[in-house]
């Protein structure tokens, strides 16, 4: 039997690790947020700066959403099985360092392609790849208090903060200029932006360097890569559906978009797409404390339908404006609205199945999302390049009318899973709000 005064003891040292991995987690996140930020509201500037018609800089967006659904659904599961969750993260954040320097170096299309398989260069501020599935996994793991939001919306509220920092660096004077000296290695003009993203992308390496094992599931590696008992495949599935075509709408309105949207239509300049792009990331931020709030008190699948629903008729609205400020204003209000869903979707994907099958259903999921997610673009630059530069954000907004309808008529009545697997908390929690 346990001595209390040892069993206290290893509790203290479980919840020290949590403590530190949950800290380790988050900052390695700020750090990949901010270079997606920054590098997402730049890409489409940057490569029609060099010449790449506004058609294909989309294409090379796509590539990039393509990259991280082939890492998540595919080679995230191996790693899982075969190495455990610690070192799956250590990996898949050593090939997004590797990637930010690839297309650092980058002097053709083949080192661009390369940089963008590899996963890290971004189309969005948001992150559907490998790690962001892996943190969804780990994530109600290192979590305090009953609360099942609070951990999705605190990682959200500093990953859109990050996101929005990364994108207003796009309006800092001189971002574009090139570095002195690196011309001479024989690499041609490089940016500044290019290196700080580079830097941001080594730091989130570093970060999870740290990582203790108090982030595994508790059991052997490969029984979280086991196949998915037949109600949780079935749940899995039905929201594979639909968070796709969630993702798909939302590929219409990945950052270069709306920033060939606010160029094309509004003759928006560099310094003004960062401004539209960080205002929406912070409102987004700020939106997520009101999520935790509404999820705690109504529910999950509440808060996703009826905070979503109405961001989307905004987002409708949107090329109907008359004016840029006004425009600009909508396109704000809609982000006030839109991202309660992230960490809502985030946690309920994670409460409707067992702790063990978290890694594999977040892959699914997150994975789905990337494929989904990266057909956007395509019609979207086509409707952009035949003028209807309005037509991706309506399309859009429609399709996700429709995804919140399905979503509340299938889940509205599913059951949460009761069970947790916090080191700081008991072993069941009282049955939250939802249906």
């Amino acid at each position: 039997m346990i001595d209390p005064t040892e069993r206290e003891s290893r509790r203290a040292r479980t919840a020290g690790s949590a403590s530190r991995d949950r800290t380790l987690l988050f900052g390695a996140k700020a750090l990949r947020a901010l270079g997606y930020g920054s590098l997402s509201a730049f890409l489409f500037l940057y490569l029609t700066a060099l010449g790449v018609p506004p058609g294909e800089s989309l294409f090379v967006t796509a590539l990039t959403l393509v990259g991280t659904a082939v890492w998540s659904l595919v080679v995230l599961p191996l790693v899982v099985r075969r190495a455990g969750r610690r070192r799956a993260v250590q990996l898949f954040a050593g090939l997004f360092a590797l990637s930010a320097g690839l297309f650092f170096v980058a002097t053709g299309p083949v080192t661009i392609l390369a940089s963008v398989l590899l996963g890290g260069v971004a189309a969005s501020s948001a992150d559907n790849g490998p790690l962001a599935s892996l943190d969804a996994a780990i994530l109600p793991q290192l979590a305090r208090g009953r609360s099942r939001t609070a951990p999705f919306a605190q990682y959200n509220v500093l990953a859109n903060f990050s996101a929005a920092g990364g994108a207003l660096l796009v309006a800092v004077p001189g971002i574009f200029a090139p570095i002195p000296g690196v011309s001479s290695l024989g690499l041609g003009p490089r940016p500044w932006i290019l290196l700080a993203y580079l830097v941001f992308a080594l730091g989130s390496y570093a970060a999870v360097r740290g990582l203790s094992s108090a982030i595994e599931v508790g059991g052997p590696p490969a029984e979280e890569a086991r196949p998915l008992p037949p109600r949780a495949r079935r749940t899995v599935r039905d929201l594979t559906a639909l968070f796709g075509l969630d993702a798909f709408a939302g590929g219409f309105t990945i950052n270069p978009i709306i920033a060939a949207y606010f160029v094309l239509a509004w003759g928006a300049t560099a310094a003004m797409v960062g401004g539209v792009l960080f205002a929406v990331g912070a409102v987004s931020a700020l939106s997520l404390f009101a999520a935790q709030y509404l999820a705690d008190r109504i529910g999950l699948l509440p808060t996703m339908v009826f905070t979503h629903l109405p961001s989307n008729v905004l987002l409708i609205a949107v090329p109907f404006m008359p004016s840029f400020g006004w425009a600009f204003g909508v396109l704000l209000a809609r982000y006030g609205l839109s991202q309660m869903d992230v960490p809502t979707r985030q946690a309920y994907a994670m409460h409707v199945v067992a702790p063990v099958d978290r890694a594999r259903a977040s892959a699914v999921l997150s994975g789905t999302r990337s494929v989904a997610q990266s057909a956007g673009p395509f019609p979207g630059a086509a409707l952009l390049g035949a003028g209807w530069l309005g037509a991706p954000l309506v399309l859009a907004g429609s399709l996700k009318v429709v995804y919140d309808a399905l979503l509340w008529r299938r889940f509205r009545r599913e059951p949460l899973v009761e069970g947790t697997d916090s080191p700081d908390r008991p072993t069941t929690v009282p049955r939250s709000k939802d249906p």
